[in-house]
């Protein structure tokens, strides 16, 4: 879009069309909609907008003025007074729950919830008035089993007192029977006490009796062993002779060994020739055995490299075999997916087919729901109609036309029976929903054949697939046996069935496989020999060349050697190694021998000093234990005469001394049993004293009887106080609940007031939102007023009917026309045709001027009229033609769109619209 100023210059070019229209409603104030209300009036639509009922009218009014937030706070109102009731719903299926839990202790019928607190408190009361009494109960029996209990406990106390006084005086007279004992065996404890204190006293005297045996039985070996070294002194004195023997045997044995060896080295030369003529000898005979083997090992390569030549040839036709085997292993696999396949398809087909049977099943409960609802609906919309023929009658007045025939004469009046709006109301909303589950049903019904039939297709599709899996499982499996026909033959060779072919294929691949491995290896072992065999044909020629070698070198070693043993006489390295060794052995033992000697000397000498000194020490020590030990004898027989007692009684005393413990403890035990028994009989005797004999199991018997008493008195009180508990829990729930009800009860009813009032269900039947068309409305007919009485020549006007109508649909927007030749109001659709027309033109007119207004004051001076001039016949055409005219000279430019031919003659400036037969058509205009 190009935009000139006023002087014919462009100032700017828009090219998007977002900015474009932005520019167009920002130049006249107006949006597209909102010009094509104004620029384009259908008449047809507006004569019968000036004829529609208040709830069309409404429709485009909401349409032209935007007051659809009305209906939409409308909606809002009604929603809430739902949720509002949905709520009080809940409540009171909550308190009914609490309502049923309630325990009665006189059972009583409820019809309210305010009733039931009222009952429910005097229930209480006397639940509570009933708990009192019962814990009155258990307190008494609590108090008289507490003194039955003590009663009981008294008299069982002094019943075990007798018992335990009985069971004393016996203990006492065997006490008493035990005296005698027990100061006999105190009199043997202070023995054994005597005894034992005493008893270091002997241990010491045996000490040193002991210690005087150890010193002379010292002394004894002492003398024992010096009287051994004297005799070994002479006996050396006797060897001396002997020692200078052997002092000149060694100095000819030096001799001798220094002639030895100058020998040795000469020896030696010989035994190394030796050695090398020998070695030079085992040399050849190991080159003539290696000579022999390496013949032997040719001869065998041979041999081997013969049979593995004829393994090759045998094995030569296992690449053949596994190209048969790859193409059978793909025969395999073809024939496995098949199978796959057909299985799949045979499995989803089953799951489509149960799918299917699970719609069918869903169809039958849906349409019987829907042949419910459809009944459910006859009888609502039934019953509606009644209610609404009813209210009808009643507002029938004379000379007034029927709403349901029109008839001004209504002879059939009757009484009927009164609805109260409210169960109008309610009618209506059940008819709604019963219709809105209905469409809901019809929904279901449709989607669920719709799933029937993709259901049905589906299972059609896989059966067919099934089917052709099948056949491909038929084709792949004979192409499978003809594959393994094809193959050679191998030991423990199986039929081919559908169980076996994979394990069959298997073995043959791994037999293939096999027979592979055995052509590589024993093409690896022809090709090693032929290597070995030349490399034998070249050590063969090494080793028969070392032969010669060696035999040369031999002889030229036994020259030698022989020249050797001439030297030496005939002795050998061994022997004079030989010699050697043992003159040597004998210098070292003629040395041992004299060096022994000599330490025998000096250790005589040493230990014949020592000896000497020690029996000296022993005799001085012997004395003084002797000395010791006779006045430890002294001292025990003077203790022993003391307690007149022999040293072997007192020994006696001393072996029993473990019983020291025993004795003492018995005593012990004795004397505080004693004490004990006498101080308890004191005790019993003065708490019995004048003690009357009471009978123990009557007491018992009332004390357990009470017990049991309180027991059940504690039960029942539990019971009844959890029943107690649990009702005042409920009443206090139920309470809440009862206030909440009442508050929310009150705001429910706020909320339905304002909704229903709101909604038009008012005195004047009227909505909030058509009470602010209403005044839309008035507005527009004051403007079409003006207009209107120029172009009737003031014989009509525009009335907004302020009469309530039967039905909210037809109250608040009705228009009238008041007639002044009449004098009175009349229907609009009581108008002829070209009053009709003019009516609805002036109507539309002003309309258009009042948007105008609204949108901002742009003026636009442009009209088109569609159609509506058909129907007029040529009176009414005319005043329609007149009406236009007098518009169009207020400054509007009016296009006509129409058939009429009549028009063509009126109108001087036209446009045709042409079409050229070929689906396109072109603008002629003339002018």
């Amino acid at each position: 879009m190009t935009i000139f100023d006023a002087d014919g210059k462009e100032k700017k070019q828009i090219s998007k069309r977002t900015e474009v229209d932005a520019f167009i409603k920002d130049l006249l104030q107006l949006d597209a909609k909102q010009f094509f209300q104004i620029m384009m009036l259908p008449q047809g639509e507006f004569r019968n907008f000036l004829i529609a009922s208040s709830n069309e009218k409404e429709r485009v009014l909401r349409n032209l003025f935007g007051t659809e937030m009305y209906q939409q706070f409308n909606e809002w109102l009604k929603e809430q007074v739902k949720a509002q009731s949905r709520k009080l719903e809940h409540q009171q299926l909550v308190a009914s729950q609490i309502m049923e839990r309630f325990e009665w202790e006189e059972e009583q019928e409820v019809l309210t919830v305010a009733e039931c607190l009222t009952l429910w408190g005097q229930d209480l009361e006397k639940q509570q008035i009933q708990l009192q009494q019962l814990l009155q109960r258990k307190d008494q029996t609590m108090q008289e089993m507490k003194a039955a209990q003590e009663a009981f406990y008294r008299a069982k106390e002094i019943e075990n007192a007798r018992i335990e006084r009985q069971g004393l005086q016996e203990k006492a007279r065997e006490l008493h029977a035990k005296k005698t004992e027990i100061a006999q065996k105190k009199a043997q404890l202070n023995q054994l006490v005597w005894a034992l204190e005493h008893q270091e006293i002997m241990q010491q005297k045996e000490e040193r009796v002991k210690e005087a045996q150890q010193a002379a039985q010292q002394i004894n070996e002492t003398k024992q062993q010096l009287q051994e070294i004297q005799q070994q002194q002479i006996s050396w004195q006797d060897q001396r002779s002997l020692i200078d023997g052997i002092k000149k045997k060694q100095e000819a044995a030096s001799q001798k060994v220094q002639r030895i060896q100058q020998q040795i080295p000469l020896a030696q030369r010989t035994q190394a020739q030796q050695e090398e003529v020998a070695q030079l000898e085992k040399a050849a005979q190991q080159q003539t055995i290696e000579l022999t083997k390496i013949n032997q090992a040719q001869a065998s390569a041979k041999t081997q490299a013969q049979h593995l030549a004829e393994e090759i040839d045998t094995l030569r036709g296992f690449q053949a075999e596994a190209v048969k085997l790859v193409e059978t292993q793909a025969h395999v696999e073809k024939w496995q997916q098949a199978k796959m396949l057909f299985h799949e398809a045979e499995q989803k087909a089953g799951e489509q087919q149960q799918i299917h049977s699970e719609l069918v099943l869903e169809q039958q409960q849906l349409t019987a729901s829907l042949l419910e609802l459809q009944k459910t609906l006859k009888q609502e919309t039934s019953q509606n109609a009644r209610m609404q023929i009813a209210r009808l009658r009643l507002l029938l007045e004379e000379n007034e036309p029927c709403p349901v025939c029109g008839s001004l004469d209504h002879p059939n009046t009757q009484e009927h029976t009164t609805y109260r709006i409210e169960d109008i109301i309610a009618s209506e909303q059940r008819l709604e929903q019963t219709q809105e589950k209905l469409t809901k049903i019809q929904q279901q019904v449709s989607a669920n054949q719709t799933l029937q039939e993709q259901a049905t297709l589906r299972i059609s599709e896989w059966q067919a697939t099934s089917a052709a899996a099948q056949m491909q499982v038929e084709l792949a499996w004979t192409a499978v046996q003809q594959a393994f026909a094809a193959l050679q033959p191998i030991e423990n060779q199986e039929a081919i069935t559908e169980e076996t072919t994979v394990a069959e294929l298997k073995k043959r691949q791994s037999f293939n496989q096999q027979k592979a491995a055995s052509y590589e290896e024993a093409q690896k072992k022809h090709q090693a020999v032929n290597e070995q065999l030349a490399t034998f044909n070249e050590s063969y020629q090494q080793v028969s060349e070392q032969v010669k070698k060696a035999q040369e070198a031999r002889q030229l070693a036994e020259g030698k050697l022989a020249s050797l043993q001439e030297q030496l006489a005939g002795a050998t390295y061994e022997q004079l190694q030989a010699d050697l060794a043992e003159i040597n052995g004998l210098l070292m033992e003629y040395s041992q021998q004299i060096e022994a000697d000599a330490r025998q000397e000096a250790q005589i000498n040493e230990q014949q000093a020592i000896l000497s000194e020690k029996l000296k020490n022993l005799q001085q020590f012997f004395e003084e234990k002797q000395a010791a030990k006779t006045k430890a004898e002294q001292r025990l027989t003077q203790r022993l005469q003391e307690a007149g007692m022999t040293e072997e009684t007192m020994r006696d005393l001393i072996a029993q001394a473990p019983q020291t413990t025993v004795l003492s403890e018995e005593i012990k035990t004795y004397e505080q049993e004693t004490a004990f028994v006498q101080q308890r009989l004191a005790l019993l005797d003065a708490q019995l004293k004048e003690q009357a004999t009471i009978d123990l199991n009557q007491l018992e018997t009332a004390y357990l009887q009470l017990q049991t008493v309180m027991e059940e008195l504690q039960q029942e009180t539990v019971r009844k106080q959890e029943k107690v508990n649990g009702n005042q829990r409920l009443f206090d729930e139920l309470q809440v609940i009862y206030q909440q009800n009442v508050e929310e009860l009150a705001q429910l009813g706020q909320l339905q007031q304002l909704a229903e009032t709101i909604n038009g269900e008012n005195v004047k039947k009227t909505s909030l939102e058509r009470y602010v068309l209403q005044q839309f409305l008035t507005e527009i007919l004051e403007v079409a007023n003006e207009r209107l009485a120029r172009l009737t020549r003031g014989r009509y006007q525009f009335e907004l009917a302020d009469k309530v109508g039967s039905y909210r649909s037809s109250t608040g927007l009705e228009i009238d026309i008041y007639d002044d030749n009449a004098g009175q109001v009349r229907r609009a659709h009581t108008l002829s045709g070209g009053e009709s027309f003019i009516a609805a033109l002036a109507l539309a007119i002003s309309l258009a001027d009042v948007i105008q207004q609204r949108a901002g004051g742009i003026e636009i001076e442009a009209l088109f009229i569609d159609e509506g001039f058909g129907s007029l016949d040529e009176e009414s055409l005319e005043m329609a033609m007149e009406a236009l005219e007098m518009i169009e000279n207020e400054g509007r430019m009016i296009g006509i769109i129409s058939h009429v031919r009549e028009l063509r003659a009126r109108i001087l400036q036209q446009v045709f619209v042409e079409t050229n037969g070929s689906g396109q058509s072109r603008i002629r205009i003339k002018e």
